[in-house]
């Protein structure tokens, strides 16, 4: 939870109650600040019930084991998963730039029977990943790469049908190296946040980048996924190269 102003003894007050109110939660942590560092993390301080941060997550019909205090994970985002894991075709070629616990890849492999190819900077939630693929009865369908995205044309020979960018802060950066591993004709999704008051001004944002990045006769759609700060969107792009 977030009580930035509180006083210290009134956020306890607060998470005790909701252990007493909520049978379900085990343990309570405040956020203190925003998402930080190349492994997208957020800092936590515990305020009540049991102090670990490892937990198991569920939406779509799949569990994750998630450790929400050492690796990146967005439950807001279990909507989005399943839109595009609906969008992919059987037996397509997957890649996941950005993996984390794995949330992309296995909905996907296991919907669609889509082999996946998950890259991961964090070598903890390639673990997880790896423990949640085979929790999940897709760890034929499904192979984690411990490595920076940008590594990824010198690590495969693969190119792909999807490419997944959940990278929203910084997917522009490795967007040249996502068109090159795509086959002609294939679907990146793509994400950003982006400063706008409306999705109109977020859009013509993300029009101006991707307008200096894709290539001519590249095709686009872009949707509003959620709103993350004052004016901040998080929008996505679902790319279709020539």
């Amino acid at each position: 939870m977030r009580l930035p102003e509180a006083p210290a003894a009134e956020k306890k007050r607060v998470a005790r109650a909701i252990l007493a109110e909520t049978k379900a939660v085990r343990c309570v942590f405040e956020q203190e600040g925003g998402i930080e560092g190349e492994f997208r993390l957020r800092k936590l301080r515990h305020l009540a019930g049991e102090d670990r941060t490892l937990t198991v997550h569920r939406e779509n019909g799949c569990s994750f084991r998630v450790d929400v205090s050492r690796c990146y994970f967005s439950p807001r985002l279990a909507t989005e998963r399943l839109r595009v894991s609906e969008e992919a075709a059987q037996g397509e070629s997957v890649l996941n730039m950005f993996a984390g616990v794995g949330p992309f890849s296995v909905l996907i492999a296991r919907r669609k029977k889509a082999r996946v190819l998950s890259c991961e900077l964090n070598p903890y939630a390639c673990e997880l990943h790896e423990e949640n693929d085979r929790a999940n009865k897709v760890d034929g369908l499904v192979k984690v790469v411990n490595a920076d995205a940008a590594r990824l044309p010198r690590l495969t020979r693969r190119r792909f049908d999807r490419i997944l960018m959940p990278h929203p802060s910084q997917a522009d950066r490795f967007l040249p190296v996502a068109i090159s591993l795509a086959k002609p004709g294939s679907t990146i999704h793509y994400y950003r946040h982006l400063l706008g008051t409306d999705e109109d001004e977020a859009a013509r944002g993300l029009a101006a980048e991707l307008g200096r990045i894709l290539p001519e006769g590249a095709e686009y759609r872009a949707r509003r996924v959620r709103e993350v700060g004052p004016r901040w969107l998080e929008m996505a792009a679902d790319v279709l190269l020539p």
